[in-house]
């Protein structure tokens, strides 16, 4: 107060002596020219002098006040201009009034915001420039810290200007540090480059299956939750053509097979309708009919960059996965780089001796904004199985019923397998954080099927070794499958202002389509035999009378067809927001949060035609005999050759003579209306998550939401008393579900190379399609009916993980862990007595909800290079993976409840391979096995259908001629492993050979 008072009384006193003294002397004030010298002069003295040559009095305030000293030497010069300079460098300003001159402040000018810098770039290998996807990247001193992508690119934004240290590290490879300096507003562009631990090793460099298995073990160790990922070049390791074959070396994974390669995938017990199969995030349609399924056959592993098998979830992943989820990821363009790749190879099928070949042209390239990738992946090869399966039935002999061979059936089939694999990526980069793309992906697999078959339907017995009534049939049946993937997906994602987003927009559809079944089916009967059962699983029938070689002898007065086709198309769009906060130096919260919409349609068509020329007539099969032959057939126990029919030459008999022939209505109806439906399914998702990073430990939670709705069309179709057909009924459904799914996943880092993982998790399983259609067949005659259950729920799983990995230096990890699921309203084919109602004391067979499951277990895994080892020796690695499941399953109203295993769950399975590379040379040869198991259920533990364990043995191996050209060769089922199904009772019932195959081919890449 007493300052600002006094400021005041000197203004007023300054101004009233200053008028006086411009009135009396008419003087200029600063611009009057003085001469001024002075030497290390207080500024204050130094405001004295100017007052004393000019007569200008100086009014200021304790804050105008300059400590420095002043230094001046200036002669005829104005005042003003002395004195401006040394305010104007001290932020001070002059206000004149006449001979007054009060100094102030200068005002600070204002100044846009300045917006902070980023920084990003990419990780790759410094000797050969590839990217290196999932390698961490930390601002040291701070708990920044990032995971470069699958193009090994990274973001920090929201950066202060100044300098910082990238730390960066990677396994197999040396870690580095790089000095950055960060400028306000600007966009940083760096490759952070780092060398292979195996440099210094003569012979071993990071490249090529060390490449790849340093990438996906990258992956597992940084990712949220517990996953195991296969590269594109540890797919290549072994001889695996499709993502099926590649499957089968994951740790906990089995494969259903079909003609002796791996189709459908169960992981820790549960088959492949507990979980789900997406390309890029997006859930793939089916391939087969009736059900959520996909034929991994028909998905070429040369078209794939990695696959990831996600054993916990988070809650930005479907929730449909309680067996897990495997997420293919295609091939993309890399920066900086051109990619090239033509392959081919050739190969034989020993069982059929016919030969396959390959072939695959992959070319990518980003260049400043844009990027392209195209490829044309191309496989014919031929498969073959020699089947032999056994039926019982209840014989009288010697005045005691006894169980005996009722039916001997030998199938031979000669595969012929077309698969056709297209996909092309366009990408526009607008900026360094953002990116637009257009992917699509096309798989197209084709297959034909040449039977061959021989029945024998024995009537009676006379005593244990000689069969009467004995009929035998025979057919020729060809039969074609297509089954077609085809996606396209538009999206992009972006950095701003510390927010990440993503968007996506994927169309998707699934073909099976089956145009040819042409089946005649011709009959030898009443024939007598000796039966010689010392190999119970090749039983021998030596005829004692009529000429079963004999094409004449064998009939036919009727004639099928068919044709079945299924159609799955999807309809979804994405997206997912997210965002990190910095707590402390050492902790940091990332919010995410997003939402999933999804229209499907689904359709299924079953034509069954039977004709059936009219009475009284028939037609042999001498005029209809096919060239299919098998004279060694099942390791030349029988001879599958001679009088076995051609199904295309009844085709074209029935085409031009249609007059003969009638058709069975009760026979189409039954096989077509019940199995044919249209329907549509909506999915609507929204999740919310969070992950809590506490210095080692991660905390990932999270909520998600789905809710499926689905609107079905199907028939009721009636029989009368007689079993004839009577009407068919439409009938529709409109129903829906829904649920919340909560996750947590906690990571917690004992070092850099070590962490121990935990999971609690909700996840769900959803009916198979056909499932929920309502539909019937009802049979008055038999007293029994099959109906669909569109009142089914989806079945629901409590699932709890905990996990051991350990990263090796030398390109390696060790793991173990255990799992438990409790699955209710599990979902399972039922056959009850129906009670009360119109169809009371009737056998109904339909798929019900209602059972507990629980599932548990345990996984070990080691995969290891072996470079510490001297010399030679250190181009050895090893690589094995071992499951044991239990489970239990209790299984209401067949004859009694039972507690079960599930079906198709293998208590153990494993692989082991020994490996050795160096010098540009790399061989592996590996052993895959399960443990027998239960394939089918039935009424009572004896009649149970038991798969036996099997165990296969591959070899491949590949050797580099120069940095562009590499051969290989690859030899599966070495050991001729087969596939053989039991009763209960030990009673052989099916047993498949398919003997071995080989390749030979070539890899060029041009840009290496």
């Amino acid at each position: 107060m007493i300052m600002r008072t006094s400021l005041i009384f000197s203004i007023i006193t300054a101004l009233f002596l200053n008028m006086v003294h411009a009135s009396v002397k008419g003087q200029n004030g600063l611009d009057k020219s003085i001469s001024i010298q002075v030497k290390n002069l207080a500024f204050t003295d130094f405001l004295k002098e100017i007052e004393k040559q000019t007569g200008v009095s100086f009014v200021y305030t304790n804050k105008e006040l300059i400590s420095a000293r002043v230094t001046i030497a200036d002669r005829a010069k104005s005042a003003r201009s002395i004195l401006s300079p040394l305010l104007k460098s001290h932020q001070l300003m002059m206000v004149e009034e006449g001979m007054m001159v009060v100094l102030k402040k200068a005002p600070v000018p204002l100044r846009a915001a300045v917006k902070p810098g980023s920084i990003v770039g990419y990780v790759k290998d410094k000797v050969n420039n590839q990217t290196l996807p999932y390698a961490t990247v930390i601002i040291k001193g701070s708990n920044q810290k990032t995971i470069t992508d699958v193009n090994g690119y990274f973001i920090f934004s929201n950066l202060k200007a100044g300098k910082l240290t990238l730390k960066v590290s990677y396994i197999g490879y040396t870690s580095a540090e790089f000095e950055l300096t960060v400028v306000d507003d600007k966009t940083l562009t760096a490759d952070l480059k780092l060398e292979s631990q195996s440099n210094d090793m003569k012979g071993i460099t990071i490249s090529g299956i060390r490449r790849g298995e340093a990438v996906a073990l990258s992956n597992m160790r940084n990712a949220d939750n517990i996953k195991y990922v296969l590269s594109e070049e540890q797919i290549e390791r072994f001889p695996d053509a499709t993502v099926g074959e590649a499957m089968q070396r994951v740790p906990g994974i089995a494969m259903d097979y079909s003609y002796g390669l791996p189709r459908n995938i169960i992981i820790r017990g549960l088959d492949q309708s507990m979980g789900s199969v997406t390309l890029n995030g997006n859930r793939l349609p089916s391939t087969q009919t009736n059900s959520r399924d996909i034929d991994l056959n028909g998905i070429l592993s040369s078209t794939v960059e990695a696959i990831e098998v996600n054993k916990t979830l988070t809650p930005d992943m479907e929730a449909d996965g309680t067996s897990g989820s495997v997420n293919i990821i295609s091939k993309t363009p890399k920066v900086g780089m051109k990619q090239m790749q033509v392959k081919g190879s050739f190969g034989n099928n020993f069982l059929l001796g016919k030969q396959n070949f390959d072939g695959a042209v992959n070319f990518g390239q980003r260049q400043n904004k844009w990027a392209y990738l195209a490829g044309v992946n191309y496989s014919n090869t031929y498969r073959g199985e020699d089947r032999v399966q056994k039926d019982y039935g209840t014989y009288k002999i010697n005045g005691a019923d006894q169980i005996r061979l009722s039916n001997l059936e030998l199938e031979g089939t000669d595969l012929h397998r077309e698969n056709i694999g297209l996909q092309g990526e366009l990408s526009f980069f607008p900026n360094e954080k953002s990116q637009l793309y257009v992917r699509t992906n096309y798989n197209k697999f084709y297959e034909l099927q040449t039977r061959g078959t021989k029945s024998y339907s024995i009537g009676g017995y006379t005593d244990e070794s000689n069969v009467t009534g004995v009929t035998i049939g025979s057919a020729g049946s060809p039969r074609d499958y297509h089954r077609d993937l085809f996606s396209v997906s538009l999206g992009g994602k972006t950095n701003f202002n510390n927010w990440i987003a993503n968007i996506d927009l994927t169309y998707s559809s699934g073909l099976y389509d089956q145009p040819i079944y042409y089946d005649g089916y011709f009959t030898y009967g009443g024939l007598t035999a000796g039966l010689d059962i010392t190999d119970p699983r090749a039983p021998q029938l030596n005829f004692t009378n009529g000429d079963p070689s004999n094409p004449a002898n064998f009939k036919t007065s009727s004639y099928v067809n068919r044709h079945q086709f299924a159609h799955d198309k999807d309809g979804q769009g994405s997206f997912n927001v997210q965002r990190t906060f910095d707590l402390s130096a050492k902790n940091k919260f990332m919010l995410k949060f997003g939402g999933r919409y999804k229209y499907k349609e689904d359709s299924h068509t079953r034509n069954y035609f039977q004709y059936t020329l009219q009475p009284g007539n028939s037609v042999s099969m001498d005029k209809f005999l096919s060239g299919y032959s098998r004279k060694g057939y099942f390791n030349g126990k029988y001879d599958l050759s001679g009088a076995i029919a051609n199904g295309y030459l009844m085709e074209e008999y029935y085409q031009a003579n249609r007059s003969l022939f009638s058709q069975d209505e009760t026979y189409v109806r039954q096989n077509t209306d019940p199995d044919s439906y249209r329907g549509s399914e909506t999915m609507g998702a929204g999740y919310v998550m969070g992950k809590l990073t506490l210095d080692k430990l991660d905390i990932i939670t999270g909520l998600r939401y789905e809710r499926t709705g689905f609107e079905y069309d199907g028939n009721i179709v009636n029989f009368d008393n007689a079993g004839k057909y009577v009407s068919t009924n439409k009938v529709a459904v409109k129903s829906a579900f829904d649920g919340f799914y909560p996750s947590l996943n906690l990571k917690y880092a004992i070092d850099s190379r070590t962490n121990l993982r935990a999971a609690a998790t909700r996840s769900l399983s959803r009916p198979g399609y056909y499932d929920l259609v309502p539909w019937q067949e009802v049979e008055p005659r038999r007293k029994r009916m099959k109906i669909g259950n569109p009142d089914l729920d989806q079945s629901t799983s409590t699932n709890y993980d905990f996990l051991f990995e350990h990263y090796l230096k030398s390109l390696g990890l060790i793991s173990g862990g255990v799992f438990y699921k409790e699955i209710e309203d599990y979902i399972y084919s039922s056959i009850y007595a129906q009670q009360g109602g119109q169809f009371d004391g009737y056998q109904v067979t339909q798929t019900v909800n209602g059972a507990k499951a629980r599932v548990y277990g345990y996984e070990i895994a080691w995969q290891q290079q072996l470079t510490f080892l001297p010399g030679f020796l250190n181009g050895f690695g090893i690589y094995g993976n071992f499951t044991q499941i239990q489970s239990k399953f209790k299984v209401p109203g067949i004859v009694s409840d039972r507690t079960v295993r599930l079906p198709s769950m293998r208590p153990k399975v494993g692989n082991a391979s020994l490996s050795y590379e160096k010098y540009g040379f790399s061989g592996r040869i590996s052993l895959n096995f399960y443990e027998t198991f239960i394939s089918e259920l039935a009424a009572e533990q004896k009649d149970d259908l038991m798969e036996k364990g099997r165990m296969q043995l591959d070899f491949s191996a590949s050797q580099k001629i120069n940095k562009k050209f590499t051969v290989f060769m690859g030899i599966s089922n070495i050991n001729n492993a087969q596939t053989i199904l039991d009763y209960g009772d030990g009673r052989p019932n099916d047993h498949k050979y398919f003997s071995t195959w080989a390749n030979l081919g070539f890899k060029y890449n041009p840009f290496n």
